[in-house]
């Protein structure tokens, strides 16, 4: 399992809120880069928040931290890409799990940089075309509700995030 960067804002009750966030880190989930534009600049960000929504329309949500980098460039976007990740795709996660890596990520030879459509991963087991729905405010995070536009399905093994780390499923 390969750790990542999990850190959050410090805590004013220690107590409760590091017990949740331990609990929270034990929730398996799949992950995914949410990516869009900020102007003429690719920005983007992981997370293990996604889920479907609903079929018709077929719409996912997601969790962002408003002290993301990407927060206010997602929030000003009117389409975004979401990569749902496989489990060859773990160094490409790892780029976009910390933000000390930033300067690593939309290489050319692994992104489409084709605007003014969101920067769509090559990689993956699905990548879709978003518009960017609502956005409800919770706290210190914000939902995010998209609706598929168009999508690509590449069949394989999911990358799933568990305690602060990634695991490679198999079929």
């Amino acid at each position: 399992m390969a750790p990542y960067d999990a850190a959050s804002p410090p805590s004013t009750d220690a107590t409760s809120k590091v017990a949740f966030k331990e609990v929270l880190a034990h929730l398996a989930s799949g992950v995914a880069i949410i990516s869009c534009w900020d102007g003429q600049t690719p920005r983007g960000l992981l997370v293990s928040s996604i889920t479907g929504l609903s079929v018709e329309p077929p719409r996912f949500l997601f969790c962002v931290r408003k002290e993301a980098a990407s927060h206010d460039a997602l929030l000003a976007s009117r389409e975004c890409g979401v990569a749902l990740l496989g489990a060859a795709d773990e160094d490409e996660a790892l780029r976009f799990a910390s933000s000390s890596r930033a300067t690593e990520r939309f290489a050319s030879d692994r992104w489409r940089l084709a605007a003014p459509t969101p920067p769509a991963y090559r990689g993956g087991v699905a990548s879709i075309r978003c518009n960017v729905e609502s956005v409800t405010d919770a706290g210190s995070h914000s939902i995010i509700i998209v609706s598929a536009i168009d999508s690509l399905l590449t069949p394989g093994p999911p990358l799933v995030a568990w305690n602060r780390g990634f695991l490679r499923v198999s079929q």
